[in-house]
């Protein structure tokens, strides 16, 4: 099997000096619960909520640079985003950039790009982690009605999980009523669930490699 890189990116108001925030925790236990041949590292940025757009093409195209460093030496790449890192991962995408998976955690980004991505075989599996209940996610749609004409509106992809998986086969849809933008970071037995969640699923992916 080859070696794989989980690469774990944030969203929107994330501060990169917060030692205990979602990628910093993320990043040390999946470093101590994986096997000896995976690699977890983190890509950190912050951007407000009403400045995103000004930057998010830069971004994208920095996170491309990252994992083309290790797709081109042969790396399994599996990402791991949250909010408006779910959109950076789908620009990742569109850029041509090839990945083995990806984990979606309340993915504040449009199906329609996902979709495109495998059309062309970009990625080989999609985990999506939602919420009809996401409010944050209910007024990006709103944003995306009023704004989206002008590039400045969120995606609401983590509302409409259950629908975008049952169209493709290598989407798996995880979604949970009642949970909330950030649920699945709480500390304590939310964080804990996620991680186990993230582990069996890529474990499956693992699996379906091997048969």
């Amino acid at each position: 099997m080859r070696p794989t890189v989980i690469i774990v990116v944030n969203g929107i108001l994330n501060n990169p000096s917060d030692q205990q925030s979602f990628t910093d925790e993320m990043t040390s236990v999946l470093n101590r619960r994986t096997p000896a041949g995976v690699k977890v590292e983190k890509f950190e940025y912050f951007c407000s909520a009403v400045f995103r757009w000004l930057g998010q093409r830069k971004r994208a195209a920095e996170l491309a640079r990252r994992v083309l460093q290790y797709a081109n030496e042969g790396w399994r790449v599996v990402m791991i985003g949250h909010s408006n890192g779910c959109d950076l991962i789908a620009r990742v995408l569109l850029m041509g950039v090839k990945i083995d998976s990806c984990h979606l955690f309340a993915p504040a980004t449009d199906e329609g790009h996902f979709a495109i991505a495998i059309g062309q075989r970009l990625v080989r599996r999609i985990h999506i982690y939602g919420s009809p209940d996401d409010r944050a996610l209910s007024a990006a749609t709103w944003s995306q009605r009023l704004f989206g004409w002008l590039g400045l509106g969120y995606g609401s992809m983590g509302l409409r999980g259950p629908a975008f998986a049952a169209s493709f086969a290598n989407v798996f849809d995880h979604s949970i009523p009642g949970y909330g933008h950030s649920t699945w970071f709480k500390p304590g037995a939310h964080f804990q669930g996620t991680v186990d969640m993230i582990l069996a699923n890529d474990l499956t992916d693992l699996e379906g490699l091997a048969a």
